[in-house]
């Protein structure tokens, strides 16, 4: 009995290790990024998905995903714990943040 509970005790405590990372999307449309912050942590994917009718990029200090056609999606993987906003250079006027916990 005693190593059965250990074994599900040392399992349960690995599970969180084993879920691995989650994936974030973000939406460009109607020249906005929705979510315009999105919490990640390190290793999780952040999608942005072009669903508005202009090209649009997604731009930041070692971040650029080149122009995203609509209908196009740009994954980008986080390196490491760095929080920092981004914007399209083509449309300043959109702007984003990540936040890495």
């Amino acid at each position: 009995m005693k190593t059965a509970f250990a074994t599900l005790f040392a399992a349960s405590c690995a599970l969180p290790l084993m879920a691995g990372a989650a994936e974030h999307h973000v939406v460009i449309d109607g020249m906005k990024f929705t979510p315009q912050v999105v919490q990640v942590r390190k290793g999780d994917t952040i999608v942005w998905e072009n669903r508005d009718m202009f090209v649009h990029n997604v731009t930041a200090a070692g971040v650029k995903s080149g122009d995203l056609q609509p209908g196009k999606t740009w994954r980008w993987a986080v390196p490491a714990k760095m929080s920092f906003d981004y914007l399209c250079t083509l449309h300043p006027v959109m702007k984003g943040r990540v936040e890495v916990k």
